[in-house]
C-alpha cells in the first residue's frame, strides 16, 4: 500500500498550512503566486501536488507552464524568488521522487516536453532521476534581523552618504498601494527595461499580483519623489518573513539625487521595523572580468547593502527529446513568419 496520498486540487489552506513551517518565505511556491499568474495570463496552467502521510503533511511542489496549440511549452518549479519542490525533513527522498514523478507524468500527458526545476542547493534525487544543473546563479538578500540602527550601521559608509544626500535635497519616500502608484512603479520600471536592455513582465502580471496579494495586504509600493514627480520605485510582495522585491525602475536624470539608495533604504526600514527576516532584492549576475563599468556598478551597488549571496541551481530535464526538437523547430518557424 502506498505510503504517501497525493492530493491534486488542494485547498489554498491546506497548501499554504504546509509552507508556513518555513517561516523565511517561498514566494513562488505559494498559492497566491499561481493564482496571480493564471490571472495574469490566459495560458498559463498551474499544477499542484500536495503529499499527505497519516494526515501530515509532507511536502508540495507547485509548477507552472504556458500550453497553446495543443502542447505546452516548458514546466518551471519556483524560479529566482522561491524553489520547489518543498518537502519536510521525514523520507526527504520518498517524498521527492513520488512528487516529481507525478510532475513528469502529467507533463508527458499533456505534451510538455520539458522541465526546469530551481533549486537551493546541488540535489542527489534529482541528478538520479536525470536532471542535469543548467546555470548556477546568484541572488541577493539582506539580513533585517536587527534593530534599524543596526541596520544603518551594517550598510556601507558610501551608501550611508547618498542616502543622507537624497534627504538633504529633498527626495521622500512614499508608500501607497493604489492604481496611480502601480501604474507610476510600471512607467519606471519599462523606462530601466529599456535603458538597461532587459525584458520586463507586462502590466497585467503586476497588475494581477497586485489583487491577490493586496487581498490580503501583502503587496507594498514604494515610490521616490522628488520636486512632486516619482523618479524611483520598487514593487514588494511579502510571503513569509520576506519582503520580495520584484521589479525596480527609476529615472536615469534624477540619478543625481541618490533616488535607488534612498528607496530601497526606506523599503529596508519598513520590513524591519514590521517584522520581516529578509528583504530579496532578486538576481545579481556576477560581472565578467572584462565587463564594462555598468554591469561592475550594479554588482557594487548591492553588495554596499552587506548582504549575502545565495547561489541557486536550474536543474533541466528534456521528457520528450523528439518531441522537443520538433516544438522548437515550430516555434522557429513561427517566429521567422510574424516577425
Amino acid at each position: 500500500m502506498d505510503k504517501y496520498t497525493i492530493i491534486d486540487h488542494p485547498t489554498s489552506g491546506m497548501w499554504e498550512k504546509f509552507l508556513q513551517d518555513y517561516t523565511l518565505g517561498n514566494l513562488q511556491q505559494s498559492f497566491e503566486y499561481g493564482e496571480a499568474i493564471k490571472e495574469s495570463n490566459p495560458h498559463a496552467k498551474i499544477l499542484r501536488f500536495l503529499a499527505i502521510n497519516d494526515d501530515n503533511l509532507a511536502g508540495l511542489i507547485q509548477a507552472r507552464y504556458n500550453k497553446r496549440f495543443g502542447f505546452g511549452d516548458r514546466t518551471e518549479v519556483g524560479g529566482v524568488y522561491g524553489y520547489g519542490p518543498v518537502v519536510g525533513t521525514d523520507n526527504r527522498k520518498e517524498v521527492l521522487e513520488k512528487l516529481m514523478g507525478l510532475l513528469e507524468k502529467h507533463a508527458i500527458q499533456n505534451r510538455v516536453s520539458e522541465a526546469n526545476i530551481y533549486a537551493p542547493e546541488t540535489n542527489q534525487t534529482l541528478e538520479n532521476m536525470g536532471y542535469t544543473v543548467n546555470t548556477v546563479f546568484n541572488v541577493y538578500k539582506v539580513d533585517l534581523r536587527k534593530s534599524e540602527t543596526e541596520l544603518w550601521k551594517t550598510i556601507t559608509h558610501n551608501k550611508r552618504r547618498n542616502i543622507k544626500k537624497a534627504q538633504k535635497q529633498g527626495a521622500k519616500v512614499v508608500q501607497c498601494n493604489n492604481y496611480d502608484a502601480l501604474a507610476s512603479f510600471f512607467e519606471l520600471h519599462a523606462i530601466s527595461a529599456k535603458r538597461v536592455g532587459f525584458k520586463t513582465y507586462p502590466f497585467i502580471y503586476f497588475q494581477s499580483l497586485s489583487k491577490i496579494f493586496g487581498k490580503r495586504n501583502n503587496l507594498k509600493i514604494f515610490l521616490t519623489v522628488f520636486e512632486g514627480q516619482p523618479v524611483a520605485g520598487v514593487f514588494v510582495v511579502l510571503h513569509g518573513k520576506t519582503a520580495y522585491a520584484l521589479g525596480t525602475g527609476s529615472r536615469e536624470e534624477s540619478w543625481h539625487v541618490r533616488p535607488n539608495d534612498l528607496l530601497h533604504w526606506e523599503t529596508m526600514k519598513w520590513a524591519c521595523n514590521n517584522g520581516f527576516s529578509w528583504y530579496h532584492m532578486g538576481h545579481v549576475r556576477e560581472p565578467l572580468p572584462n565587463e564594462n563599468s555598468e554591469g561592475w556598478g550594479l554588482w557594487r551597488w548591492k553588495r554596499e547593502w552587506k548582504g549575502q549571496l545565495n547561489k541557486v541551481y536550474l536543474y533541466n530535464k528534456v521528457y520528450m527529446p523528439k518531441f522537443n526538437k520538433f516544438v522548437l523547430s515550430l516555434c522557429e518557424k513561427f517566429l521567422a513568419v510574424f516577425l
